[in-house]
């Protein structure tokens, strides 16, 4: 019999603590606490712990610490606690000091006292929460749903006439039209579990897209922007049970609203719209839930290589490599439409000088890094791949693939257009996101953002294809063989 016993808690943020940004700005304004759940699950001797956060836990520094203590508590393995983010964008930093991208740590556990007092608070939620959780389990079966929320998200890759492409913020956007999404996954899920007496006793929430509304890079604020609303909502509506958050595939997808013009208090007020709205889908899928044929659980791990191109040509390293040291140039100058793009990348007037020169001082030195493999013949020293911890968790007939980076969303169509479970739950911000955005094959050969992020390392090269179709056919795998 399926076992489940949930809890969620808040935590809120203190006044002058550092917010999400390069710069290391204050987050200037908290909007309310940000909010975090614990899900155990156990069927027989299979036991299962979920974390998820609005704040930004998926780094393995941080999350290894939570999964490792929370474990503790709850008498698993680390294997067996798996750590999930909203990837809200809206939050204070949990770690004092800086992950750096492109550094996998799969095995570090980040030690107590460099955590922030946010983070402190965070840990010490979550293993309050595990003592009570490891006491409070209960028969459950499992009932799960499908809808749709078309309102609040679009796709934030742009095309121009030349075939570039570019990363498209709400000024951007706002030129395609007030109501443009463009190709997004609308799709939302429910998986609710229901005890003996058909009470709810907690439930899943899964959807796509960057909770970036009320994100300003320069002006940090804290919120738990639209997906914890539509959590909140989705409680309220059940009479406050746990509601845990999944992310989908959201690497190239936002929330409306990212570096708006509008003030803080209208962005957020924005960022609560979208989330009463899909907290109103959400509401209308959980009353419609059908029953699972299964009530088991499977758990299923595995390491995904991902192969890298070539180093890129001399020649074209070198003319790019011109072409940044003179758009830093101008940002030390002062000069606004003369750093408007670079390499790639484009930014919106609104975003300041100083935070584009940190944006691309980093390909500016992967630039030198990768031209150092022709000058001083290292070419058979380049990366070759990179390697991700995958995990295939099954819930009765409710599938979940866990990947710890930003997979963009055309992996998350193809696991679940090809998964054998009747419902597929495909969630990036596992765990782990050090490689960043990881494109699906179509998208592996731009350099717009999120297209060629691997240029924030001094780790990687640009994706071969496949590139990340490859975790979409590694989870699909595991999927089949969870059914066994």
């Amino acid at each position: 019999m399926l076992q489940v016993a949930a809890e969620t808690f808040s935590v809120h943020a203190k006044s002058g603590s550092q917010g999400r940004t390069q710069l290391g700005n204050i987050a200037s304004e908290i909007f309310g606490p940000l909010k975090s759940s614990l899900l155990l699950l156990r069927e027989g001797d299979v036991k299962i712990a979920i974390l998820t956060s609005h704040f930004l836990t998926h780094y393995y520094p941080v999350s290894n610490l939570l999964r490792e203590r929370v474990a503790k508590v709850l008498g698993l393995t680390k294997e067996q606690t798996l750590c999930f983010s909203s990837h809200n964008h809206c939050v204070v930093k949990l770690a004092k000091n800086q992950y750096h991208i492109g550094q996998v740590m799969p095995d570090f556990v980040l030690p107590e006292e460099e955590l922030t007092w946010e983070g402190q608070e965070l840990l010490k939620g979550f293993l309050a929460a595990a003592e009570r959780v490891n006491s409070s389990l209960v028969d459950v079966t499992v009932r799960y749903g499908a809808g749709h929320e078309r309102r609040i998200t679009h796709n934030r890759k742009g095309w121009r006439a030349d075939g570039s492409t570019y990363l498209m913020r709400e000024e951007d956007r706002l030129l395609l039209g007030e109501d443009f999404a463009g190709d997004i996954d609308d799709d939302a899920f429910v998986v609710g579990f229901f005890d003996a007496k058909n009470r709810p006793v907690a439930m899943l929430a899964h959807f796509t897209g960057h909770p970036v509304t009320a994100f300003h890079c320069d002006h940090p604020l804290v919120h738990g922007e639209f997906p914890q609303v539509a959590c909140d909502d989705l409680s309220a509506a059940f009479g406050g049970i746990p509601v845990a958050f999944l992310q989908g595939c959201a690497g190239d997808t936002n929330s409306k609203g990212l570096l708006s013009k509008l003030t803080p208090e209208d962005s957020v007020r924005r960022a609560e719209k979208y989330g009463h709205q899909l907290g109103e889908t959400f509401q209308a899928i959980a009353r419609n839930l059908q029953p699972s044929k299964r009530h088991d659980l499977r758990l299923l791990w595995r390491t995904v290589a991902l192969p890298f191109r070539e180093v890129p040509p001399q020649a074209e390293l070198e003319a790019r490599l011109v072409k940044a040291e003179a758009f830093l140039e101008n940002c030390t100058l002062g000069k606004d439409l003369e750093t408007r793009g670079c390499d790639g990348l484009n930014f919106p007037s609104n975003m300041s000088l100083p935070y584009r020169r940190c944006l691309i001082e980093p390909i500016r030195d992967w630039l030198k890094w990768a031209l150092a493999f022709h000058r001083e013949n290292r070419l058979h020293e380049a990366p070759q791949s990179i390697s991700l911890r995958t995990v295939v968790l099954r819930v009765g007939d409710v599938g979940l693939a866990g990947m710890p980076c930003e997979p963009l969303l055309g992996i998350g169509r193809q696991i679940k257009r090809t998964s054998p479970t009747p419902l597929t739950l495909p969630c990036g911000y596992m765990n782990d996101t050090s490689l960043a955005y990881v494109p699906d094959s179509p998208n592996c050969e731009d350099l717009d953002y999120s297209s060629g992020f691997y240029r924030y390392t001094k780790t990687m090269l640009p994706y071969q294809k496949p590139a990340g179709n490859l975790l979409a056919s590694a989870a699909v795998a595991d999927l089949a063989a969870s059914l066994k």
